[in-house]
C-alpha cells in the first residue's frame, strides 16, 4: 500500500501542473484566520467553469406539444404503477402551487389510494425547458409512497427526458443504495403518469431532495448552530438566486446552499457556523493535512467519489453535490450524499472537453473525471489515507455492487420494456439529438440501443478504472500509450 501511496502522490503532482486555481474569500464575514502564507500562492480551483446560464423560461403547463397522445391503456402484468393527477387549472408552472388530487393504482393494494388532496407545481432547472417536464407534489401531511418505507410531504417526479435510456438516474440511485458508506440513497421507483386524463409518460418517483431530511436522513435541528445538523448543496447557481447568509454561504468563491434547516429556523448564526465548518475543511485540504479526516466521514467520501467517477458525472464540482453535517462533539463530521442528478452522465454530454487536459472526453469511458473536476476529490486523492481507501473500496465493489447495478439495468429494461417503449410513443424523440448530447448518442433510434449504450459504457469504464486503480502507471501524458483503448 505504501507503493500505491507514492504512485498516487506522483500522479497528483503531475495533475497539479495542469491545473490553475485560486481561492478568494469575498465575504464580509471572512474568518479572522487567513490561509497560511505557504499556501496563499497555491492558487487553485480545479472546478469546471459553470455552464452558460440557462434562460429562465416559464412554460404554459405540464402538458407538452408532443404529437402522440394515449389516454386509455390496458395495463397488464409487468407495467409500472399508475399515477393520475387532476387539477382545476389546465397547466402548471414552477412558481405557484395549485390544488390537485392524486390517485395511485396498478400496484400492491396496500400502496394504492384514490383522490387524495395534494398540491402540485413544476420543478427543475434546465430540465424544465423540455416538453416533458418534471414536477413535485406536496401533501398536507407526510405520507409514504409505494414501498418507500418512510413518510414525507414532498415528492418529486423526474422526467428523465434528456436521457433516452431513462435509466441513468435510476441506476445511479440503485448503486448508491448498495454502497453502505453513504447514510442515505434517494428512493426511486418508476411510474406511468396521467395529467388531467392525458398520458405523460414514464416518470421516476423520488423524495424531493430538499426535504430528504423527512424520514430518510432524520437530521436534527437545534437553535444552537454548533448542535444543529445540516443538509447542504454545492451549487454555483444559488448565488444568483438567493441571499448570502440566508440561503447560502460562500467559501472560497464557491456557493453552498443550506437546504436544512430553512425558513425562520435557519438564522445568520447557523449560516456562519456552516461557512466556518466548511472553511476549516477546505483549509486542511489545501495543506494536504491528514487532520482533515477528523472532520469528514471517510466512508461516505470514498463511496460518493467512486460512484461519481464511475458515472463521469458532468455536474461534479458545479451543482447537485449534496452533503450533511451530522453528529455531536468528537463524532461531528461532514458526510457526502445523497447522490443526485445523473441524467447527463455515462457519456450523455459532450461539454467540458477543453477542461480535460489529458485529452479524454466525458462521453468516453476512460480517464479520471471526478478526481480532476471536483476540488474536494482532487486534493483528497493526493492524500494516502484517502487514495488507499479508494483503491481498497474499489476492489470490494468492482465484482459485487457494480455488476449488480448493470444486471439491474438489464432487468428493468427487459421486464418493463412495454412501459418504456410507450413513453417514446408519447414523446417520439428517439434518434433526434438534443442540446449537448453527443452525436453518437443522439442518433441511437431505439430504446434498446440506448440501454445497450449505457451497459457497454459501464462495463468498459469499470475495466478502465480497475486497471487504473491497480496499476503502477500514473496515467499522465508521459505514459499515455499505456491507456487502454
Amino acid at each position: 500500500m505504501k507503493k500505491i501511496a507514492v504512485i498516487a502522490g506522483a500522479c497528483a503532482a503531475l495533475m497539479g501542473l495542469a491545473v490553475l486555481a485560486f481561492f478568494v474569500t469575498n465575504s464580509s464575514d471572512t474568518p479572522d484566520t487567513p490561509y497560511p502564507a505557504e499556501i496563499a500562492s497555491e492558487t487553485a480551483s480545479v472546478d469546471p467553469a459553470p455552464p452558460e446560464e440557462e434562460p429562465d423560461i416559464v412554460f404554459a403547463g405540464l402538458v407538452g406539444d408532443g404529437p402522440a397522445f394515449i389516454t386509455d391503456i390496458d395495463f397488464g402484468e409487468g407495467e409500472f404503477p399508475v399515477v393520475r393527477i387532476y387539477t382545476e387549472e389546465p397547466a402548471i408552472d414552477r412558481n405557484n402551487w395549485i390544488s390537485a388530487t392524486i390517485s395511485l393504482s396498478n400496484t400492491d393494494e396496500e400502496f394504492e389510494f384514490e383522490d387524495v388532496e395534494t398540491r402540485i407545481r413544476g420543478r427543475g432547472q434546465s430540465s424544465w425547458r423540455w416538453p416533458k417536464r418534471p414536477f413535485r407534489i406536496r401533501f398536507e401531511d407526510a405520507r409514504p409512497m409505494l414501498d418507500s418505507g418512510h413518510a414525507a410531504r414532498d415528492w418529486t417526479f423526474i422526467a428523465n427526458h434528456y436521457d433516452n435510456s431513462l435509466l441513468r438516474n435510476y441506476s445511479a440511485y440503485y448503486l448508491a443504495s448498495l454502497l453502505d458508506g453513504m447514510y442515505v440513497a434517494p428512493f426511486a421507483r418508476f411510474v406511468d403518469v396521467y395529467f388531467n386524463g392525458e398520458y405523460q409518460g414514464v416518470y421516476m418517483l423520488s423524495i424531493q431532495h430538499s426535504y430528504i431530511t423527512e424520514g430518510q436522513v432524520n437530521l436534527s435541528y437545534d437553535p444552537d448552530p454548533a448542535v444543529s445538523e445540516y443538509l447542504i448543496e454545492l451549487d454555483y447557481r444559488i448565488r444568483n438566486e438567493g441571499v448570502e447568509f440566508q440561503d447560502f454561504v460562500l467559501v472560497n468563491t464557491r456557493s453552498f446552499e443550506i437546504r436544512y434547516p430553512s425558513g425562520r429556523s435557519m438564522t445568520r448564526e447557523h449560516a456562519i457556523y456552516v461557512r466556518e465548518f466548511l472553511y476549516r475543511i477546505e483549509s486542511l485540504l489545501l495543506l494536504r493535512d491528514e487532520a482533515v479526516f477528523d472532520y469528514i466521514h471517510l466512508p461516505s467520501f470514498v463511496d460518493f467519489y467512486l460512484l461519481s467517477e464511475l458515472y463521469k458525472d458532468v455536474d461534479i464540482g458545479f451543482s447537485s453535490f449534496f452533503m450533511q453535517i451530522r453528529g455531536q462533539g468528537a463524532d461531528r463530521r461532514l458526510e457526502l450524499g445523497p447522490v443526485w442528478d445523473h441524467d447527463r452522465s455515462l457519456g450523455n454530454d459532450w461539454r467540458n472537453v477543453n477542461l480535460n487536459t489529458f485529452g479524454y472526453h466525458p462521453r468516453e469511458p476512460y480517464g479520471i473525471w471526478a478526481g480532476r473536476h471536483s476540488h474536494i476529490f482532487f486534493f483528497l486523492l493526493e492524500m494516502p489515507t484517502f487514495y488507499n481507501a479508494v483503491v481498497e473500496r474499489w476492489n470490494e465493489i468492482k465484482d459485487g455492487q457494480i455488476p449488480q447495478t448493470i444486471a439491474r439495468i438489464e432487468y428493468m429494461a427487459s421486464t418493463y420494456e412495454a412501459s418504456f417503449e410507450r413513453n417514446f410513443l408519447r414523446w417520439p424523440i428517439l434518434g433526434i439529438r438534443s442540446e449537448v448530447q453527443p452525436y453518437e448518442v443522439g442518433e441511437i433510434d431505439t430504446f434498446a440501443g440506448h440501454v445497450a449504450f449505457i451497459v457497454d459504457y459501464l462495463e468498459r469504464r469499470t475495466a478502465w478504472l480497475d486497471e487504473y486503480f491497480n496499476s503502477t502507471c500514473c496515467r499522465d501524458p508521459l505514459c499515455e500509450s499505456r491507456w487502454p483503448s
